[in-house]
């Protein structure tokens, strides 16, 4: 993803952002709430989630350190998802208000923040066409190649729950895949660490 750190971490569009503490599992916003802050992720990670009528919960993202937040608050009510941390986290918490006044002020900080739009678009277009390949094994190597090229890695840092869910797949979907992927020697597992193999 793209990180907006241009300017020091606790700015945005010249606007300083307020320190708060999310513990596991807390929401940092629910479906429906009014959409007054946008966050920055200083440290930690948070998943941003739909429920679907049958309850199920269908991951939108998942977002680290650096990663803005509820971007689409500025030009809405109210939040269009629900954002949980997934482990204990940090944020940075800037005023919606102010933020659109910054981005009024500064030409430059307004193209920035349509690149990253951008970046977030063609990530959640990746993501919803892995969703879409049918074979596990490919869906799996898929992301595998994803994460690579947003540098990202599979390090055990996250729950295989967390990555099933983000990819459209039961867990024991996912361990079997990838115990299979393994056998094949599509893969390597070391640990929790799982890479493709070149």
């Amino acid at each position: 993803m793209t990180r907006n750190s241009d300017r020091s971490p606790d700015e945005l569009c010249g606007v300083k952002g307020a320190s708060r503490t999310f513990e596991r599992g807390q929401f940092v916003f629910r479906r429906g709430d009014a959409a007054g802050t946008v966050y920055r992720i200083e440290t930690g990670r948070l998943r941003l989630e739909r429920h679907l009528a049958d309850g199920a919960a269908v991951t939108l993202a998942v977002l680290g350190p650096g990663d803005l937040v509820a971007e689409a608050a500025l030009f809405s009510d109210v939040y269009h998802c629900d954002a949980r941390a997934e482990i204990g986290s940090r944020l940075l918490a800037y005023p919606k208000s102010e933020v659109l006044a910054g981005l009024e002020r500064e030409p430059e900080a307004l193209l920035k923040w349509s690149r990253h739009l951008a970046s977030q678009v063609r990530r959640l277009r990746a993501l919803l066409e892995l969703r879409s390949i049918k074979r596990a094994d490919d869906r799996v190597l898929s992301y595998l190649e994803l994460q690579e090229a947003l540098g990202e890695t599979w390090n055990g840092d996250r729950p295989s729950s967390a990555i099933a869910a983000e990819i459209g797949l039961t867990p024991e979907a996912l361990y079997r895949t990838l115990a299979r992927l393994d056998r094949q020697g599509e893969i390597h597992r070391r640990g929790p660490k799982v890479e493709r193999k070149s």
